[in-house]
């Protein structure tokens, strides 16, 4: 009865992204009751089943997921980033708008965020915004040149003349002069007159020094901006001829044939710049990042991990490239391939908590629990504050039976942390089915109710808390209560139908038992234990033959337990 969700993190180092649900790959049914530890995170369980719905295409219902994450923890900014995004590829602006707004107020040390709130904000022309975005990207990365050229471009369309000077002047004082930022700073003053006329000022700055790209670039985004985006093209190919490794020069070109739908020139136009080791890998993210809306497209999600895998090539000892590749890896299920270069990246980079909390959710899901408990430890030494190493070294340790210590990582792991409710709940919920397999049954329906006091709509819990209550034959009414409640919340899950239908048979009630169970299998036909339960209130309703062609299948279906070859020898039910 255990329904087994394996979890895949999708996720940039640098960005602490965190995503998708994977499919038990093997597609056995699951030969226990209880919900393993990792099932019972509620939020993450629907975090990364939003994101592999998202990547299957699923949109509509991707976004049911998320709101449910948001509904549960407002301020999972992850989430939010996750709503933005979708609705800004279903062209909902102002739904885009609003919840980056949300990821970057919930999370304001995440560049990620503030880059898409960015790109927002210039697709919906409210350039006004942009600076105090701008500003937060210099914040997080004050290294980074392009963001003060971002803020200065934006003063010059807000026509704000003072402010751009002073940002130009800001870039040189922490960059150093150059010829392109002379460029800018003419520009500035051209920028002011009639684009027309600033397009032939322009011109004869260009006839007199045609090595200077700048002066092609400033000429095609004024095209672009009125709307003559072939001849900006005409200008940027020329541009090309001067200077063909210029990555923004390559960039504008790429935009003007994704906006015709040219997206194979554009491709290539973009794998010229990734190619080239001299441009700055940030920038490089950028255009990997600018795939992420459309990963449902088959295409798109090859471009995107064409780009990444050589991104790894031409920076090897950058773990950037690693982790976003990783991530691709995850999208296309291939998470060897993901684990492989998340490993990568750590070898270059041990310091980032994402990398690490990716690779153990993806080691759990495989039920690589060795892995997860030597990896979950190692990260531990360089991150002794982080709940969630506890927690998936909790779940490894109570994967091997070893519940002893799983409890003493579950109490680690709920001491900090302790204002996520939803959070706790898991926790505790989590270390009440390790104290319930030590038979240390006072201690853990203690935990069941602390994790259903911190989060009273704790699915997960309710239904392992109920399943262990009919087990025990105790407080029955109490446990068809919690387990009716579970399927109200979450009506198709086949494992919580099939402990209803079990408390309904300890109950003796077994006609609604019966009912129950062949909703369970239903949903889900090849489950033994779900067989041989039906088999078992079959029997009570004397439908003898039924029960054992039940009981048969079950066992073929690989369940093994002496109790259930007794029922098929002796042809009745034993417990």
């Amino acid at each position: 009865m255990l329904k087994k969700t394996f979890l895949i993190a999708f996720a940039l180092c640098s960005a602490g992204f965190s995503y998708s649900q994977v499919k038990n790959k093997k597609g056995s049914p699951s030969p226990a009751k209880v919900l393993s530890g990792i099932d019972s995170i509620e939020v993450r369980n629907d975090f990364f089943a939003g994101l592999k719905e998202k990547t299957s295409g699923r949109s509509d219902q991707a976004e049911v997921y998320f709101k449910e994450v948001i509904k549960k923890d407002p301020l999972n900014d992850a989430a939010l980033y996750e709503l933005s995004n979708l609705y800004r590829a279903q062209q909902k602006d102002d739904l885009a708008e609003e919840y980056a707004k949300k990821a970057t107020d919930a999370n304001p040390d995440n560049k990620w965020y503030f880059l898409l709130l960015s790109d927002i904000y210039k697709q919906k022309q409210k350039i006004d915004k942009l600076p105090a975005v701008l500003d937060n990207l210099i914040r997080i990365d004050p290294d980074s040149q392009i963001y003060y050229l971002d803020k200065a471009n934006a003063y010059v369309l807000l026509k704000k003349t003072k402010e751009a000077q002073l940002t130009y002047q800001a870039i040189e004082t922490r960059f150093g002069p150059s010829a392109d930022l002379e460029t800018l700073k003419q520009r500035l003053v051209i920028n002011q007159d009639d684009p027309l006329k600033a397009i032939a000022s322009l011109k004869e700055s260009i006839k007199k020094d045609p090595s200077n790209v700048s002066n092609y670039l400033a000429i095609s985004e004024l095209y672009i901006k009125t709307n003559a985006k072939y001849k900006a093209l005409t200008v940027l190919k020329q541009a090309h001829e001067v200077d063909a490794q210029n990555p923004y020069v390559i960039l504008l070109m790429a935009d003007i044939y994704r906006s015709d739908g040219k997206d194979s020139e554009a491709f290539t136009e973009l794998k010229k710049v990734i190619s080239d080791p001299e441009v700055d890998i940030d920038i490089k993210m950028q255009i990997i990042l600018s795939y992420f809306p459309k990963l449902k497209n088959p295409t798109s999600l090859t471009e995107a991990t064409t780009l990444a895998l050589l991104t790894t090539q031409m920076h090897p000892a950058d773990p950037k490239g690693f982790a976003i590749f990783g991530d691709l890896q995850a999208q296309s299920d291939n998470f060897t391939g993901a684990k492989t270069a998340y490993k990568e990246a750590l070898k270059l980079n041990k310091n980032v908590f994402q990398v690490w909390e990716q690779l153990l959710q993806i080691e759990t899901a495989e039920g690589n629990y060795n892995a997860v408990i030597k990896d979950g430890e190692e990260a531990l030494v360089l991150f002794p504050e982080r709940s969630p190493l506890y927690l998936f070294t909790a779940i490894a340790y109570a994967g091997q039976n070893n519940h002893e210590k799983a409890i003493v990582n579950f109490l680690k792991a709920a001491s900090i942390d302790p204002e996520n409710a939803v959070y706790q709940s898991q926790v505790y919920a989590s270390m009440a089915n390790s104290l319930n397999s030590l038979k240390k049954y006072k201690e853990s329906d203690a935990a069941f109710d602390k994790a259903l006091q911190l989060d009273p709509i704790n699915a997960f819990a309710l239904n392992n808390y109920a399943y262990f209550l009919s087990l025990r034959d105790e407080r029955l009414e109490r446990a068809a209560e919690m387990s009716k409640q579970t399927n109200e919340l979450q009506p198709e899950n086949a494992s919580f139908q099939d402990t209803y239908a079990w408390v309904l048979f300890k109950q003796k009630k077994y006609d609604d038992a019966r009912i129950w169970m062949e909703k369970a299998i239903k949903n889900n036909k090849d489950n033994g234990v779900q067989l041989e339960h039906y088999g078992d209130i079959l029997f009570h309703l004397k439908q003898e033959e039924q029960a054992l062609e039940n009981w048969i299948k079950a066992k073929e279906l690989g369940v093994k337990s002496a109790i259930l070859d007794k029922k098929i020898n002796e042809k009745k039910y034993t417990d």
